[in-house]
């Protein structure tokens, strides 16, 4: 009766060892998930970014112009999206620049799959820069509030592919 005793003991202090383990384990994985995604996102100001960020207002002051029907400050403001377009184009999104680490045989070197993924993004720069030309060489209404639709489209798709999630 003493062995059965201690043996009942035992098994009552291995569950509660097994128990308070996988609850230590389960409660410890949303936060090795959040030391994860801090690491991934450890460069939240970039070039790219500021020049995103520039560009934004120079679009939210480009449907300011439109709506006041100031054709002067438009043109200026599509000018100047499209110098912006043109340089951001050349620049490599941290999505992509950091792919690599993920990548156990990168010695800094610029994998197949980083390659693609910057044509993809120069690719989707190059068609946002021909909006904004389309939209620096009209006047017309009805025109320009379809290209400007494209551009939020184009944007929205844009940063899903390519912006870090850093929210």
């Amino acid at each position: 009766m003493i062995k059965t005793a201690m043996t009942s003991t035992t098994r009552i202090k291995r569950n509660k060892l097994a128990l308070s383990l996988a609850a230590t384990l389960f409660l410890s994985l949303p936060m090795s998930q959040a030391f994860a995604h801090e690491e991934h996102c450890e460069i939240k100001d970039t070039e790219l970014g500021d020049m995103m960020k520039y560009m934004k207002s120079e679009l939210r002051a480009y449907n300011k112009s439109f709506n006041s029907e100031d054709q002067a400050e438009m043109k200026e403001h599509a000018n100047e999206l499209l110098k912006l377009s043109a340089k951001a184009e050349q620049l490599t999104p941290v999505v992509i620049s950091k792919a690599s680490h993920h990548d156990a045989n990168s010695k800094g070197e610029v994998s197949a799959d980083q390659k693609v993924k910057f044509a993809l993004y120069q690719k989707e720069m190059q068609d946002l820069n021909a909006t904004f030309k389309a939209l620096s060489e009209t006047n017309d209404k009805v025109e320009i509030e379809a290209l400007l639709a494209k551009v939020k489209q184009q944007q929205k798709q844009g940063h899903n592919a390519f912006r870090q999630n850093c929210k």
